[in-house]
């Protein structure tokens, strides 16, 4: 089995799909090639979670407000749905398994921090009360990457979560390369932190890989050796930065 080989080849498909719409259609119509490319990743999970989970897009509302539209929309099918047409699902907090926002290109430092408090803004109203290790999953999807220096990534990432961990942000990736993942107590059962990764074109089958193991944990654990490539991602780390105590960030 060549796990690793199998990682490109999944960046390679996703790639050769995601301006297939944009070939018709050129620059005609941005929303309708945005939501192809949402719908790309989101027929990829499909394939490997799970049928108690549903893979979908809309909205979470409590009874207070509502979210702002999601992208990719994962939740729990043994629980009931307010709204349903389709693929589209208007869900309460509690029957959330995750939220991914899909991009088509990270322009900045403004494109990220925007998409990262959205993130985070949505994390909190699914699960306001702090854990260590919560069960739902929150990511940052972009096709595309035209960030010059992967070093701000870490930096925005501390300063929008503030060190609240409902606001974590649990993968982010960027490109065919660059992957970030969060690690509440481990490897070797340190401080939480965020490590960062050049993963050459493995970085999107990381990302769907870790949202699988996230919402299955044991499964993949026991599985570990089909799951991931041999030589893992800890030896291509570029950075990490820690999520701090809430009275412990400064400006």
């Amino acid at each position: 089995m060549d796990i690793g080989k199998y990682f490109k080849n999944l960046t390679i498909e996703l790639e050769s799909l995601k301006d297939r719409v944009r070939h018709y259609i050129k620059n005609n119509h941005w929303q309708s090639d945005g939501e192809w490319k949402e719908s790309v990743l989101r027929t990829v999970l499909k394939r490997h979670l799970p049928k108690n989970i549903g893979v979908g897009r809309g909205f979470i509302a409590n009874i207070d407000h509502a979210s702002t539209q999601i992208d990719v929309l994962l939740y729990d099918n043994s629980k009931p749905i307010l709204f349903q047409d389709g693929d589209f699902v208007i869900i309460t907090p509690d029957t959330a398994k995750g939220i991914i926002e899909v991009k088509t290109k990270i322009r900045g430092k403004k494109d990220l921090r925007t998409a990262i408090n959205k993130i985070s803004e949505i994390a909190e109203l699914t699960n306001p009360t702090p854990g260590i290790g919560k069960d739902q999953f929150f990511g940052l999807f972009s096709y595309e990457d035209c960030l010059s220096n992967h070093d701000v990534v870490l930096e925005i990432l501390q300063k929008c979560v503030n060190g609240q961990r409902q606001r974590v942000v649990n993968c982010i990736s960027l490109g065919k390369h660059y992957f970030v993942r969060y690690w509440p107590t481990r490897p070797a059962g340190q401080f939480s932190k965020w490590h960062s990764y050049h993963l050459e074109n493995k970085a999107p089958a990381y990302f769907i890989h870790n949202v699988i193991d996230h919402l299955s944990p044991k499964w993949a654990s026991d599985n570990i050796d089909v799951w991931y490539p041999e030589d893992g991602k800890e030896n291509h780390k570029t950075g990490e930065i820690i999520l701090p105590l809430p009275h412990q960030i400064t400006d």
